[in-house]
């Protein structure tokens, strides 16, 4: 079974190579330079399948691969990623630790977490340390690249499994009414329940009739009026001002 896994990834491979990167991110194409990433986990399969993936991108490349913390930090003393794509679970140092110092000692380095658990002790631990992303092991190949094209923007990407568990563990903690809702405009409280209730960009921006560029300029707004600094606390704002209804 291993075997036939493996040669999945090696075909998809192929076919990345004919990958129309312009067509489906024509937006971030015009902007972007490569993007080196290395890769972190304790299994050599789920490494090599990842690296076999990504190289079939011409604006990704995979510049080092490690199955432990301590050869990861060894390694980023040589050679500095715009993203260093990491699991949790590992023997020795796990990745959160890894994530922290990585953000106390190569803050410009965006960390994207991509982990089996999706509980919320490990998600909020994950993005206490500075975690830029989470992402399920479960996701396709499109979204495992989208979240890294969206981290390496400079913006926050958390998987809808994610964040729907974010809303649950604040969902019974007490909802207050904040004196911040009155600056919101109606177009800007409709957004950020939408954003909320799990919503992307490009979704919110067809519910709405408005353009993707629109949608993010409302979020901006959102984030300064409110005085929020990330999208996980958006989410948490709009909980507990009853934005959304669970």
């Amino acid at each position: 079974m291993l075997k036939n896994e493996y040669s999945f990834f090696e075909r998809y491979a192929q076919i990345q190579k004919n990958y129309k990167f312009e067509a489906r991110y024509p937006y971030k194409r015009k902007i972007m330079n490569k993007i080196n990433v290395i890769i972190l986990d304790d299994h050599r399969l789920v490494t090599d399948c990842i690296n076999v993936l990504l190289e079939g991108l011409k604006e990704i490349e995979v510049i080092g691969v490690a199955q432990s913390g301590m050869k990861t930090l060894k390694l980023l003393k040589k050679k500095i990623p715009h993203v260093l794509l990491l699991d949790i679970s590992m023997p020795g140092m796990t990745g959160i630790e890894v994530t922290k110092i990585v953000k106390n000692n190569y803050p410009d380095i965006k960390v994207l977490i991509l982990s089996m658990h999706s509980d919320y002790d490990n998600i909020s631990d994950s993005i206490d340390a500075g975690a830029d992303g989470y992402i399920p092991k479960d996701i396709t190949a499109e979204e495992l690249i989208d979240a890294i094209l969206t981290v390496n923007d400079g913006k926050n990407y958390f998987h809808t499994s994610i964040s729907n568990e974010i809303i649950k563990n604040y969902a019974t903690k007490r909802k207050k009414v904040s004196t911040l809702l009155p600056q919101l405009t109606k177009r800007e409280l409709e957004v950020l329940e939408l954003f909320a209730e799990g919503y992307k960009n490009n979704e919110i921006a067809k519910k709405l009739f408005l353009s993707v560029r629109t949608i993010e300029t409302h979020k901006n707004h959102i984030l300064k009026k409110t005085k929020m600094k990330n999208s996980v606390e958006l989410i948490k704002f709009a909980i507990k001002n009853n934005i959304i209804e669970l």
